[in-house]
């Protein structure tokens, strides 16, 4: 099996609600009967009031949706992309490496009990992350994981987090991208709350900045706010 996660671009002006339906209920039923398997979508739908950490530029054409997927050959994906070019503007797709670093229930908050399909608990942030330009690729997945992925547990709220690192993209023209970071948290309140985010202490804020100026391009970080739903 092979993950795939697909970050979809539209227009700022398109209707959460209008997207949302869209999504679930013309889209993912598509791509069960194409063969995909484990889908999660996160959406910036009606039910998202907050941007997130790191939102997408004013100059950007705004990521709207993200779907992830398992297929059993990534080579067989052609039929899902054509479904999922429907959904917007643009739609780039990579092929990742997936690790559940956290599971709902694992060391924060209970574990999942809502049904598949059903918006998850509280908010969702969808990242985009970039090598920070002076690691060579083998010390940035080294420090990721060995000190960001770790350290962050420690200091922040966070729910379930779930860490992907690109292989290569596979759609044409996608932009490079080194992984794709997927975190749930209690509340919007929390995450839009800078002393909240970090359990109270803002000497963990300090801690976190030092971890992410040091691993990642900060100049193309982006951490969105969204809903998700797991099938």
């Amino acid at each position: 099996m092979e993950k795939l996660v697909y970050v979809i671009r539209t227009r700022p002006s398109l209707d959460g609600a209008a997207l949302r339906a869209s999504v679930l209920d013309g889209v993912v039923p598509q791509l069960a009967a194409h063969g995909a398997t484990g889908v999660a979508v996160h959406l910036r739908d009606d039910c998202v009031s907050i941007d997130g950490p790191m939102p997408c530029d004013a100059s950007e054409l705004p990521v709207r949706a993200a779907v992830s997927l398992w297929l059993a050959n990534h080579d067989d994906r052609t039929p899902l992309e054509a479904v999922l070019a429907t959904v917007g503007e643009r739609c780039d797709g990579y092929l990742v490496t997936e690790s559940v670093y956290s599971e709902f229930g694992q060391r924060r908050g209970g574990p999942r009990d809502w049904p598949a399909g059903e918006r998850s608990p509280g908010v969702t942030t969808f990242a985009l992350v970039h090598r920070h330009p002076g690691l060579d690729p083998r010390t940035f997945r080294e420090f990721w994981y060995g000190h960001q992925s770790p350290m962050s547990e420690r200091v922040q709220p966070r729910l379930r987090y779930v860490r992907n690192t690109v292989v290569h993209p596979v759609t044409p023209g996608a932009p490079p991208l080194d992984g794709v970071v997927v975190e749930s948290w209690p509340s919007e309140e929390v995450v839009a709350d800078i002393e909240a985010f970090h359990l109270g202490d803002l000497e963990n804020l300090s801690v976190m900045m030092d971890s992410v100026a040091t691993v990642f391009d900060l100049t193309r970080l982006r951490s969105i706010a969204m809903s998700e739903y797991l099938y």
